[in-house]
């Protein structure tokens, strides 16, 4: 049964192709998915990201957290994910914040990235998408709260179209 469950993991995470491959002609983008893989084939209820994307280019990022929210749904897995990126943050159900070993702040991305005053004060720069939509609020017409990536890009093509 293992056997099954890992070339449904590898096929899962775009690397069937690649079994049998000695790891050190992957690339890091394949080998995180090869890592990941390993992860689901053990069927877990939890699984720990330790800064998963840290190494990796933007393709190489994009693409195992679109592995990592796949997996997620279909399983129905906790993800805890330690992450230094808060581009990646705003993909979470729920960012906790923490200094020198002790929680500061919990909150939905949406209620922690919505005040930029408030990020700076815990020492935190703003997302990507965060900072882009401050820009182009004024221009835009663009509401004043945390806009995600997708939302920020739809609301633009909608006044873009107009």
């Amino acid at each position: 049964e293992m056997i099954l469950r890992v070339d449904q993991a590898l096929k899962q995470v775009n690397m069937l192709e690649f079994k049998g491959k000695e790891p050190a002609r992957l690339s890091g983008g394949q080998k995180q998915r090869v890592a990941i893989a390993g992860i689901i084939a053990l069927r877990p209820e939890i699984i720990i990201l330790d800064e998963a994307t840290s190494m990796l280019d933007p393709t190489g990022r994009a693409e195992i957290m679109r592995v990592i929210r796949e997996i997620k749904a279909e399983y129905n897995l906790t993800v805890l994910s330690i992450t230094h990126d808060l581009d990646e943050a705003t993909l979470s159900d729920r960012v906790l914040v923490m200094r020198a070993g002790k929680i500061i702040k919990s909150a939905k991305p949406e209620e922690l990235f919505a005040s930029g005053e408030d990020m700076i004060n815990i020492g935190l720069d703003m997302p990507f998408t965060s900072n882009l939509a401050e820009d182009l609020r004024a221009d835009f017409n663009l509401p004043e709260k945390y806009l995600n990536e997708e939302e920020l890009a739809e609301l633009l093509a909608e006044r873009l179209r107009k």
